[in-house]
C-alpha cells in the first residue's frame, strides 16, 4: 500500500532534511522516534540513538527500544538519569516537562558536541502543539530540531508512514512518563512514582492492555482511566475485588475508575489557557 500525494511528499521532505547528517535521535521506542530513527538510519550520514533510563519509565519501554535498535543495526546509547535530584521537578510545578526536558536535553547535547554529531531530533509531532507542552520550550531554547512540526506531520501520518515501511511499532500506543499521573503541585518522589508503575504494570498484565492511566492523587487514591472497550470487559465484581486487592497492597487506600476513560493529558484539563 502507498502513501498518499501529500505524505510522500512529507515523507520526502523528512529524507531531504537527513541527508548527509550525522544525527542523534532523542528515543523512546515509541512510534514518533522509532521513524525517525529508522529514517537516519537509511538517509543519514550517522546515527546514534539515545535511551533516558529513569524511575520516570517501565523498564519493558527500555527493553523495547534496545530490542529495535539492535534489529535495525542502529548504534544505541542508554543513559541514566535521577530527575528525582532536581528539587523543582520534585515540586511538580505546571512547567515539570521543560525542567525535566532541559535536564535531559543538556545531556545529549553534551554527547553530541563530545563525538562531532552535527543535530538532535526529537520526534514531537504537529498534534502537540494542540495540548500544554511546556517541554517545547525547551526544545526551542537548546534549539533541538523537531522535523514533523517543521513539515506539519501529525501522528496519524507518522502511523502512515511506519505502516509503509512495516514497522511494528506502528500500533503502538502513546506513552508518557509516569510522573503525568501526578496531579501538578503534588510532590514527586519515588515512592508515587513505583506505585503507578506498579499498578500499571498489574492491570496490563493480568487483563491484557496495552493502554491505561493510573492517576495517583495526594498519595492514597488511584483514578483508572480504561479506554471504554476494556471497560466494559473489565468491569465485572470478580475483576473489581482483584483490582482492589492489588492496588490495596500496593499502598493506595482507594482506588477509583474515571467513567469518562482514558485521554492522555488529562491532568491538564485543570489549567487555565486563557
Amino acid at each position: 500500500m502507498g502513501l498518499s500525494d501529500i505524505l510522500e511528499k512529507k515523507l520526502k521532505g523528512l529524507i531531504t532534511f537527513m541527508d548527509d547528517k550525522k544525527i542523534i535521535v532523542a528515543f523512546s521506542g515509541g512510534v514518533d522516534s522509532s521513524l525517525l530513527a529508522l529514517l537516519s538510519r537509511k538517509y543519514a550520514k550517522d546515527t546514534l540513538l539515545i535511551t533516558e533510563r529513569s524511575i520516570l519509565y517501565p523498564e519493558e519501554e527500555i527493553e523495547e527500544a534496545s530490542k529495535f535498535a539492535n534489529i535495525n543495526d542502529i548504534p544505541h546509547m542508554i543513559i541514566e538519569r535521577d530527575p528525582l535530584k532536581d528539587e523543582d521537578f520534585q515540586c511538580n510545578p505546571e512547567n515539570r516537562c521543560y525542567i525535566c526536558k532541559i535536564g535531559l536535553y543538556r545531556e545529549i547535547l553534551e554527547i553530541k558536541n563530545s563525538k562531532n554529531f552535527d543535530i538532535v531530533l526529537d520526534g514531537s509531532n504537529a498534534d502537540d502543539l494542540l495540548d500544554y507542552r511546556p517541554g517545547m520550550q525547551a526544545l526551542k531554547e537548546l534549539k533541538i530540531s523537531t522535523p514533523y512540526i517543521d513539515l506539519n506531520i501529525n501522528k496519524h501520518e507518522i502511523r502512515e508512514i511506519c505502516k509503509f515501511y512495516k514497522l511494528d511499532v506502528q500500533s503502538k500506543p502513546s506513552m508518557a512518563c509516569f510522573s503525568s499521573r501526578i496531579p501538578y503541585g503534588q510532590i514527586i518522589n519515588e515512592k508515587k512514582l513505583n506505585m503507578i508503575r506498579e499498578a500499571e504494570k498489574f492491570l496490563k498484565k493480568n487483563f491484557g492492555l496495552k493502554q491505561l492511566r493510573v492517576r495517583l492523587h495526594e498519595e492514597i487514591l488511584a483514578r483508572i482511566e480504561f479506554l471504554s472497550e476494556d471497560l466494559i470487559r473489565i468491569l465485572t465484581d470478580k475483576n473489581i475485588e482483584l483490582i482492589k486487592s492489588k492496588l490495596t497492597e500496593i499502598c493506595f487506600t482507594y482506588v477509583t475508575i474515571d467513567i469518562e476513560g482514558f485521554r492522555s493529558g488529562s491532568m491538564n484539563e485543570v489549567l487555565d489557557f486563557n
